[in-house]
């Protein structure tokens, strides 16, 4: 059914802007998370412009951070030293960290969509927050050589060994952190160091162990003195003090670099000691954001002392829409095993960016392996609730996962327990958010399954709690099916095209995309690879080898076929353009892939062709049109979003009243991606 030609409603006027993580004074007088009376002045930030050149384009090499991690234990085996504590305290750690990252992801970023994480800065510092806890375990070898007595005293010096370092950090490590602190923030080690810390603004909890390389030998000797003092006044101290409180420190470290606030009145008011004694994340969220105040380490008193505190108040989160404001819900599910390490709350660092294929692992075992953890997944919850994120300053969005896996896709007598699911999911969510719109991603309206969406549709109609709901049921394939159509169409050199080569072309995207073709392009001929002819048309011919493909410049791939299928197809022709005595040389020099998840075909000896995915919009962070994590988890760059996805989202803009499954409407794909454009929407740039 064709769409109504719906207005567009107007914005309200919500204002919020997120910054990116760079370092330029600019960028930090635009961030959301300042005020009219807490925003640095331009002379509080123009010295941080010398620091861009040095850090902005780190990158490190992450190969080999398995060997490094793994060489204190060949280096104690030769020295004849112990490895229990060295290990156990930096694999505890890492764990600890990975696990604030995960809470705090859960609790704070996830539905705070005017906090966004940008993807620059997660790359960063998942490159850079293990290198301090790497480098502190090689520093703990020689320690624990030359002084055994500070690791391996009998443990009854536990407890004492706990309140001595503890006095030891007061009395030492706060005053020393404060005053090594502020020499970091001296224009030359700004540049050459420290700067490098500071190029994250909105911070995460794993921010407080990004440092600079050289940076890290400070730290070392800053914070030594909390176990290196007790052990020479007394002759005494144990490795696990020395964990326990490398661990704590990490933690409040981390509970610092919280992008949050917390205002009980016993670390606020005035006149209690705890203002003075134990800091708050906004204290040190104030010092990423004036530079040159807030220096102390957990104890505010040393800036009250040398008057360096500044109050600072974080606001973004008081614009945030209402928890159970949710206008629209698009469902999802897992795509495999790869899929589950895009999750943010298991690694917040893979949110974005293509998914980590396991190319030695065959499918039918981490299908199988996926299919147990969903199985367990559904004993103790129907659905996965994942980040939400705003549309048009008005509405919001949601993307919510069905605890399904690959395997309940394969086999049809698991379909109907798919169906059964989603009907399941949009009663829950209308019960308790009066959602009304909802779109099924993916595998969740193939054909097979429920006839592209149709038969969801109808079981809605006919459930007694949702027939008078005013449900509407999107596929968002009319906008997949335009923005193939516009990346075919504006290819270099199309209009002299004489014919491509289509995959899947029976299907119902394959279908409208070859009928725009055949209308707007009335000299191009389309070959198929099918066994059944759904297309009747003097330009459209069938064929049933996949081999034929290179007989044609232009490939398009619209249906998944195992990567095996394509090697045994093109393995008789591979290096054909080398070999002109023997072989024919090919003609295809793209293949253009709309299929999800995007796999890469094994193209080794075909030079001349280039594989590419497409299908894939950006959208302007600068727009109104789409604030927060929309992008987390599908296998995308930031500010990426598959069309499909992004169709249902101006569906419920534009308020459609019809569900839009089964065929695709060709008049709807002009109208939509009109509409798309004009929100800033735009194909993925191909690079070839």
């Amino acid at each position: 059914m064709c769409m109504p030609n719906n207005k567009k409603p107007e914005a309200a006027t919500l204002t919020s802007s997120v910054g990116d993580a760079s370092s330029s004074s600019a960028a930090i007088l635009a961030n959301n998370a300042y005020n009219n009376s807490t925003r640095p002045t331009k002379d509080e930030t123009k010295h941080i412009k010398a620091v861009t050149s040095t850090h902005s384009d780190h990158v490190r090499n992450t190969k080999y951070d398995l060997l490094w991690f793994l060489g204190p234990a060949l280096i104690c085996y030769a020295l004849n030293t112990s490895i229990v504590p060295i290990y156990a305290i930096g694999i505890a750690r890492i764990i600890s960290t990975r696990l604030t990252l995960t809470l705090h992801y859960l609790f704070f970023d996830k539905d705070n969509y005017l906090n966004k994480l940008p993807q620059k800065q997660l790359q960063r510092e998942g490159e850079d927050y293990v290198v301090g806890t790497i480098l502190h375990m090689y520093a703990q070898i020689p320690l624990q050589v030359l002084f055994p007595g500070m690791f391996f005293s009998d443990p009854s010096v536990i407890a004492i060994s706990a309140k001595r370092a503890l006095i030891a950090h007061v009395l030492l490590v706060e005053p020393l952190y404060y005053a090594a602190h502020r020499w970091l923030h001296l224009p030359e080690n700004m540049k050459s160091m420290h700067g490098f810390h500071h190029l994250s603004i909105s911070t995460l909890p794993s921010t407080s162990l990004v440092q600079n390389f050289h940076e890290h030998f400070v730290y070392i000797a800053v914070f030594g003195p909390a176990f290196f003092a007790p052990f020479l006044l007394y002759g005494e101290m144990h490795w696990t003090i020395i964990g326990a409180y490398l661990v704590l420190f990490d933690l409040i470290n981390a509970y610092g670099h919280m992008n949050i606030k917390y205002r009980h009145p016993i670390f606020t008011s005035k006149y209690s000691p705890f203002q003075y004694l134990f800091y708050t994340p906004e204290f040190h969220l104030g010092h990423h954001a004036f530079f040159r105040a807030n220096y102390a380490l957990f104890m505010p008193i040393w800036d009250h002392m040398f008057g360096s505190w500044r109050k600072y108040t974080k606001t973004d989160t008081d614009k945030l829409l209402p928890a159970n404001k949710q206008d629209f819900v698009f469902i999802g599910h897992n795509a495999g095993l790869a899929h589950f390490l895009t999750c943010p709350e298991w690694d917040v660092y893979a949110a974005y960016g293509p998914f980590r294929t396991f190319k030695y692992l065959p499918y039918s075992v981490e299908f199988l392996f996926c299919n147990l953890v969903g199985a367990f997944c559904r004993l103790i919850m129907s659905c996965y609730t994942c980040s939400r994120y705003m549309i048009n300053e008005t509405l919001i969005g949601r993307v919510i996962c069905i605890c399904r896996t690959p395997i309940d896709y394969i086999k049809p007598s698991r379909y109907p327990l798919v169906n059964k699911d989603i009907v399941k999911l949009i009663k829950s969510q209308n019960k308790h958010y009066g959602t009304k719109c909802f779109g099924l991603g993916n595998l969740n309206k193939m054909k097979q399954v429920n006839d592209g969406g149709q038969l969801i549709s109808d079981m809605v109609k006919a459930d007694p709690e949702l027939k008078d709901k005013d449900i509407r049921v999107w596929t968002g394939d009319t906008m997949t099916a335009a923005s193939v159509y516009h990346q075919l169409s504006e290819l270099p050199g199309f209009d002299t095209l004489d014919s491509i080569f289509f995959v899947g072309a029976n299907g119902k995207i394959g279908n409208a995309v070859c009928k725009h073709l055949l209308t707007t392009k009335p000299n191009l001929k389309i070959r198929i690879y099918s066994l059944s002819h759904t297309l009747d048309h003097p330009n459209v011919t069938y064929t049933s080898d996949l081999a034929d493909l290179l007989n044609h410049r232009v490939v398009v791939l619209g249906k998944q076929l195992g990567v095996r299928k394509y090697s045994k197809a093109l393995s008789p022709f591979r290096g054909a353009s080398s070999k002109k005595q023997e072989l024919t040389p090919y003609k295809c020099r793209v293949i253009l892939d709309y299929t999800v998840p995007y796999i890469p075909i094994d193209l080794t000896g075909f030079h001349n062709i280039e594989h590419h995915q497409i299908a894939v919009l950006e959208t302007s962070p600068d727009s109104n049109f789409l604030k927060g994590h929309f992008d987390i988890g599908f296998g995308l760059e930031q500010h990426q979003i598959y069309p499909c996805h992004a169709g249902c989202i101006i569906n419920t803009l534009y308020d459609r009243k019809t569900d839009e499954v089964g065929e695709i409407c060709v008049k709807d794909m002009i109208t939509m991606w009109k509409r798309g454009q004009e929100l800033g929407l735009r194909n993925r740039p191909l690079k070839f």
